[in-house]
Formats: C-alpha cells, structure tokens, sequence
C-alpha cells in the first residue's frame, strides 16, 4: 500500500503592498514562507486581494507532485493585477476548477471577467445572493449613509456624478454564462474539496454576536430600495489539513471574533494560520484591544496571522506589542506563496 502525500500551495496574487526584501522563512524561520525578489518586483500592488491555490498529490514512489485542484479565491480589484502578477509568475488559470468570491465588492471580484476569458473549461464561480444586488459606497465623510437609507437610485444620482457616493453594479450573469460560468448562490457552509487529510470548505452566512464588530458605513440597493448592507456575503474559505485549520479571509466583513466562532462551530480542529483580510485599518483602539483579547483566549495552540489588505499596520504592531506566547503576526507580499503539507 503507497502512502500519498498532498500539497497545498496558496499564491498571494494581489494584494496593497510590494515587499520584495521580506524574508519571513530566514528571519523569522517561518518555513512554509516563500518569497521570490525577482518575481516581486516584477509585480504589482492595487487595493485589493487574490489567491491563486493549487493542490498536488503524490505517491511514496513519485518524485514529483500533480495537480490535482485549482481554486481562485478572489480575483483581485479593477486593476487587473491578478493576471499581470499571475502573468509574472507564469501560472496559468485555464484548468481552474472553481472560483470562490469571498464577497461582492470591487477589491475581490474586480477581475472575474477577465478570469473567465482566460479559462478553458466550465467552472462554478462560489458566491451569495447579496452579489445580484447593486452596492453602494460612501466616499467622503461630508456625507452620513444613514440620510440614503429609504432613497431611491434617482435620488442620488447627483452624488453618484460627483464620486461622493459610488457604486458596484450586480455581478453580471449573462455575461458569466457566455464565458462558460455557473453562478453557484449559497448561505450555508458548502464543501468544495475532500481527499485524504484535507477537507476544505466556503462558509455560509456569519452570525454576527460581537457588538464590537457591527458597522453600518455600507448600502445596497434592494428591491428599489437604499438600505443598510451587512455584507451578508462574507466569507472565508475554511482549509482543514491534518490536526489544523489554515483560514484564508477576504475582508472579514463579519469580524475576526464572530468569523472564529463560526469556525469553532463548524470545525473541531485547531486554526495554525490565518491569512487575509481582518478589515481592521480604521478600527478603534477599543475593538483592537478587544479583538486581541479574543485572539489570545481562542486557544491553547499557536497561531500565525497574516492580516493584509484591508487589516492595517496598526493592528499588526498592536498584535506583536502584547507578545503573546500563542499569537504573532506578520506581513506579506505580493507574490508570498504558503506551502502546507499533509
């Protein structure tokens, strides 16, 4: 009987910052860290978050691992560099087997489209109903969202002109479809890969029980009607391989504190790694330390965060400044790639 060994290889393929000097692996002995120089500064950063996962497998007798699954979670912003940075690397996407949008915003769906067109074969595109409804973004802070609540589109047209306000259009079915797509609409975790040791999963709907991680900054468009978006459609890809979970986040949306609960419900193996959004950036003093907290109590075991994108400096620094024996944090770049093996 031959033993198979598998590999999970997560490719950060957009994300704000370049950091073509971070040596995570030499610094600090972080071995499943890998970071090309060349390929870096070969790449680009925008407002936004991509992965590129592939898994292979191997046999005791095999020198060599096979692809086995490519999934896409989040396609980076508007920018498109999710397929330069892609491009750099010489990765190709034609064989993807799925794609999962963490949520409905610019920053994570931005180049679906241009994703499709690159794909040969018909692949399932993961998402929430809250993805067919136009959203709605304040950009200026002469403007409170609350006095758009109940207003019709007409009404704010004005604003949407002059930026003040901008919006997301509802993701465009037809146009998936005549790339080969199927939109996949769920609110419930949805396992999308199982083998072996490794089960991986999409979350559904996120209860939010946290009072610290309740915001109302964002609008959707329902029905004909603005009201108050509560991002519904956040998720996390949820990767269980052996005696740990690896947690990739787009945004958090829903908050780390009620994202781990979720977790802890759903899965009864211990996070190692959290990678991805925390949405942390403008966040008071009073959530960080709260969120904290949390973060030191949620096990006995180890974790490593990597809380990019939308997660601010600040919050790292706050995290390494309590020097807790079981959390620390660290950037990381465009181009990082995590290696994790079962």
């Amino acid at each position: 009987m031959t033993f198979n060994m598998l590999k999970i290889e997560i490719l950060l393929l957009t994300n704000n910052v370049i950091l073509p000097f971070q040596n995570l692996k030499r610094d600090f002995n972080l071995d499943f860290v890998e970071l090309n120089k060349l390929f870096a500064t070969k790449s680009l950063a925008e407002h936004g978050l991509g992965f590129l996962i592939n898994i292979y497998e191997k046999d005791e007798l095999s020198a060599d691992f096979n692809l086995i699954k490519k999934i896409i979670f989040d396609t980076g912003g508007t920018n498109q560099t999710f397929l330069h940075n892609l491009d750099v690397r010489g990765y190709p996407i034609y064989d993807t087997d799925i794609i999962v949008l963490s949520h409905w915003h610019y920053d994570h769906s931005g180049g679906l489209y241009n994703i499709l067109e690159r794909i040969e074969k018909p692949v399932s595109i993961l998402c929430h109903e809250s993805a067919t409804y136009e959203r709605f973004f304040n950009r200026t802070v002469e403007i409170d969202p609350k006095t758009l609540l109940n207003k019709k589109r007409s009404e704010i047209v004005e604003l949407l002109n002059s930026s003040k306000v901008v919006n997301q259009l509802p993701i465009d079915i037809e146009r998936i479809e005549r790339f080969g797509g199927k939109l996949v609409k769920h609110k419930t975790l949805k396992t999308i890969f199982t083998k072996d040791l490794l089960k991986m999963m999409v979350s559904g709907e996120i209860p939010r029980t946290h009072k610290e991680e309740t915001f109302s900054n964002f609008l959707i468009n329902k029905d004909g009607v603005i009201t108050i978006d509560k991002i519904l459609d956040d998720k996390c890809l949820i990767i269980e391989l052996g005696n740990s979970t690896i947690l990739l986040n787009g945004c958090c949306h829903s908050g780390i504190m009620n994202t781990l609960d979720y977790v802890k419900e759903n899965s009864n193996k211990p996070i190692s790694h959290i990678i991805g959004g925390f949405h942390m950036a403008n966040s008071t003093q009073e959530r960080i330390d709260a969120t904290l907290d949390f973060l030191s109590n949620y096990q006995e075991e180890k974790v490593l965060l990597f809380p990019i994108h939308c997660s601010g400096e600040n919050f790292i620094k706050n995290i390494n400044a309590r020097n807790f024996s079981n959390v620390r944090a660290f950037n990381a770049s465009v181009g990082t790639i995590f290696n994790f093996f079962s």
